[in-house]
């Protein structure tokens, strides 16, 4: 592993604990809501480096990396996503039931925090089924990214050229944001990448790259 590869993950994962160390304090202090003005930030982010968000500020992905890391090291395998789910409806009804939520509590002057609620729920999900399943499918913060960063003037891509089909970065994707073409080159769908960085740290041939 490169200097910088190294550099860049110990840097994600400081500001990974700084961010979730913030989600504590808020909620300690009753403020929760105030982390919806972070991902208001996250959100404009988007349009010009993408899901950034997602990768080094969300604390729910923050969460999922001891869990990963354990059933990795447990060799436990979880429930991969249902095909049914690839046509986005169910994120789309759970994003307006979440919105829909949030209003009428907020109408009806009910003090219910659903921030509080949706981690746990996150981390449940989790637990039983692969990480994309929950950042693709169902959370309403990732669906809001996966429409604002669609034309987002940094991704990350893969030089076709370069590309010599391994598929290691395939199997590294925690949301399968890189898919197969015909010619057996691998693509990367820039609206569902998280931009965790992965990909480039298993490319042997470095094609994988951040660019305009």
């Amino acid at each position: 592993m490169s200097k910088k590869i190294k550099f860049r993950s110990f840097l994600m994962i400081l500001v990974e604990i700084i961010a979730l160390a913030v989600v504590i304090v808020l909620f300690k202090n009753n403020k929760a809501q105030l982390w919806l003005a972070i991902f208001g930030v996250g959100v404009i982010v988007s349009l010009f480096a993408g899901r950034l968000y997602c990768s080094w500020i969300c604390p729910m992905n923050t969460l999922f990396r001891p869990i990963s890391f354990i059933y990795s090291k447990l060799k436990i395998k979880r429930l991969k996503t249902p095909k049914f789910l690839d046509n986005n409806v169910i994120r789309v009804v759970f994003l307006v039931l979440f919105i829909a939520t949030m209003v009428v509590t907020k109408k009806l002057h009910i003090k219910v925090n659903l921030l509080l609620y949706l981690v746990p729920f996150s981390i449940l999900i989790t637990l039983i089924f692969e990480e994309e399943f929950w950042h693709r499918h169902l959370c309403p913060f990732g669906t809001i990214l996966s429409v604002t960063s669609r034309k987002s003037l940094l991704n990350l891509k893969i030089d076709q050229e370069g590309c010599i089909s391994c598929g290691k970065c395939q199997k590294v994707c925690p949301v399968s944001s890189i898919i197969t073409l015909e010619n057996k080159k691998r693509f990367n769908v820039h609206h569902e990448c998280l931009e965790c960085g992965r990909c480039v740290d298993v490319c042997p041939t470095s094609v994988c790259k951040y660019t305009k």
